[in-house]
C-alpha cells in the first residue's frame, strides 16, 4: 500500500493577505457566537488589505455579529484530484483564519464603490446592508 505524506506549512500574513483577496471563487464561513450558540455563514467576500467586504439582506442573521466584539472569517481550497479515491490519491491545499471585528457601512463613499463591486449576496433582495470585517489577526495553513 502506497501511503502519501502530508505536511503543513504555516502561511505569514501576507500570504493569507494574498489568499484572502485572489482566491475563486470568494466564498468562506463567516463565525460568531450567538445566544443560541455557535454560528456559521456561507458568505460572498470581498478583500482589500485588512479590510474584508459582505453583503447581506436586512433581517439577516448575520447582522446579530454586528454586536460580537469578535467575528472569524474562514477560507479554504483543496484541489480536486481526479478519478477514484486510493490510498496514494493525496490532496494539496490551504486554510485562512481572519479574526476581526464587524461593522455596518455607513460612509457613502465606502458604501458606493461596494454597490460597483462583483460583491453578490446568496439570497437576492434590493434593500441590502454592507457589512466591513475589520482584520486584527489572520493565520493560515498550506497543506502540501
Amino acid at each position: 500500500m502506497l501511503r502519501t505524506r502530508t505536511s503543513m506549512i504555516e502561511l505569514s500574513s501576507d500570504e493569507c493577505l494574498d489568499l484572502l483577496t485572489t482566491s475563486q471563487p470568494r466564498v468562506g464561513r463567516l463565525a460568531f457566537d450567538d445566544v443560541g450558540g455557535p454560528m456559521a455563514f456561507p458568505i460572498d467576500h470581498i478583500a482589500d488589505g485588512r479590510l474584508i467586504y459582505f453583503r447581506t439582506a436586512p433581517g439577516s442573521a448575520l447582522l446579530a455579529a454586528l454586536e460580537m466584539r469578535q467575528v472569524t472569517l474562514e477560507v479554504d481550497h483543496v484541489d480536486d484530484v481526479p478519478g477514484p479515491r486510493t490510498s496514494a490519491t493525496w490532496e494539496e491545499g490551504w486554510s485562512v483564519l481572519a479574526f476581526g471585528r464587524l461593522r455596518m457601512l455607513t460612509d457613502e463613499e465606502e458604501l458606493a464603490q461596494m454597490r460597483k463591486s462583483l460583491l453578490r449576496p446568496w439570497a437576492h433582495d434590493d434593500d441590502v446592508h454592507y457589512l466591513r470585517m475589520d482584520v486584527a489577526t489572520l493565520t493560515g495553513r498550506r497543506f502540501v
